[in-house]
């Protein structure tokens, strides 16, 4: 018969047996579990690291993938810290009108901007004919069109572009900031004497900070209505199709009426188009414009913008001049300032040349009385309070989509490769799926 101090002996032992057991056993089943995830994250990072490449990727569930049945499986990649840095999408496209044409992807997509990372195909030989879309798509914003006939050069006669055009890219900016520190800037392209591009957009003085389309896209930076970046892209398309910035119809509060979804004011990108255009005429191209800052810089600081470390990744000086209003101010024989400055007008100055006033003497609206209430206003120019010669709202009408998706939401244009064309059209569906998957659930406003 066991006395009690052995039977106390006996039951510790045991104890401590059963507790070395457990600890034997959540330790093999942890090692066991460790040694298969990290098997797992091989497998993952053999497979995706091509478009996105990652310490780690975990699968996404959820029931807004049952919304999108050409979706295979989402993961999100980690870097080594723990921190999202992408999604990677597999996908099985089909064209909406060829049921039958389909492709395997995997494509990747960046955490923070949602810009292209990469893009495979499970067939070898349509992957190498993806070269050319990996090549122009990487580090492009989603989503994505073609460029076409209405996006580059319109074949509507009905708005003849304005004279006196030389082909080639012009640029103008303001050369102060606004209340957000953003300066505002419009790149031009000229075509066969006809605007074929334009880009409407604001770098920061606040070099950290993104710029004003991807701010607005990101939700750092929010006006009424219509993203920043959607309000953009309409005016610039609206240009495109009536290739005169007088008739965008712009009214005295600086507003429009005429072009679907832009609520914000205008005043700053049809001055600043109105720039591009007689840059053109003059041949004064966007090397020589930026050529032309650098030396007002140089000249007012007394220093160098390099020096200064003031120019952007872009090549953009992100200053404003706003300190030295006598730079770009026009003053009247009272001292009064009348308007602003060009960069060309300046650099003539700093040259020993005059050249005539490109800015006009700004003119108060005319009063508003009984009898003038309901006539249009300037009906010669058409470029206040909504009057556009000629022409009808309907118009303007930006009805087109891609995929389901309002042009007004594509965010980067490519020229469609000859050779390649049907493989090129299923990556934009693809990388334009993952886009709407992301907005729905992400609850990106859009």
């Amino acid at each position: 018969m066991m006395t009690r101090s052995q039977i106390k002996v006996f039951v510790t032992e045991a104890l401590l047996l059963a507790v070395l057991s457990a600890i034997l056993i959540v330790s093999g089943f942890l090692w066991s579990n460790d040694r298969a995830d990290r098997r797992l994250q091989r497998e993952y990072k053999q497979k995706f690291g091509s478009v996105l490449p990652a310490e780690s990727y975990t699968p996404l569930t959820g029931k807004v993938l049952y919304d999108f049945p050409e979706i295979n499986s989402v993961y999100r990649g980690y870097d080594k810290d723990g921190t999202p840095i992408g999604y990677v999408f597999d996908m099985t496209v089909q064209l909406p009108s060829d049921k039958n044409t389909k492709m395997d992807f995997r494509i990747g997509i960046d955490y923070e901007t949602s810009r292209v990372t990469g893009i495979m195909c499970e067939d070898p030989k349509a992957d190498r004919r993806l070269k050319y879309i990996e090549s122009t798509l990487k580090g492009k914003q989603i989503p994505i069109a073609f460029r076409r006939a209405d996006t580059t050069v319109s074949d509507d006669e009905t708005y003849a572009p304005v004279e006196g055009l030389n082909d080639g890219i012009y640029y103008a900016q303001r050369l102060i900031d606004d209340r957000s520190k953003f300066v505002d800037y419009v790149e031009m392209e000229i075509r066969g004497g006809r605007i074929t591009r334009v880009n409407w957009d604001a770098f920061n003085l606040d070099m950290t900070t993104e710029d004003r389309s991807y701010a607005s896209l990101s939700g750092a930076y929010e006006i009424s209505g219509l993203d920043w970046a959607v309000q953009s892209y309409n005016i610039c398309h609206a240009l495109l199709k009536l290739q005169d910035p007088d008739r965008l119809a712009m009214k005295s509060d600086g507003t429009t009426s005429i072009i679907d979804g832009v609520t914000c004011s205008i005043q700053c990108f049809v001055d600043l188009s109105k720039e591009c255009i007689n840059n053109s005429r003059a041949g004064y191209t966007k090397d020589k414009y930026l050529s032309a800052i650098t030396r007002i810089y140089t000249e007012t600081m007394g220093t160098s913008p390099d020096a200064d470390g003031v120019r952007n990744k872009a090549g953009y000086i992100a200053f404003s001049f706003e300190k030295t209003p006598e730079v770009y101010t026009i003053y009247d024989e009272t001292g009064a300032a009348r308007g602003y400055k060009t960069v060309r007008e300046i650099e003539a100055e700093l040259n020993g040349k005059k050249l005539k006033s490109l800015t006009p003497t700004p003119t108060p609206p005319p009063e508003d009385t009984p009898d003038s209430k309901n006539e249009k206003r300037n009906p010669e120019g058409g470029a206040e309070d909504g009057y556009v010669k000629g022409s009808g709202e309907d118009e303007l009408t930006l009805s087109e989509s891609i995929d389901d998706l309002p042009m007004s939401e594509v965010v980067t244009y490519i020229y469609p490769p000859s050779d390649s064309y049907t493989e090129a059209r299923l990556a934009i569906r693809a990388f334009n799926t993952g886009y709407k998957f992301l907005k729905a659930y992400l609850n990106w406003r859009v």
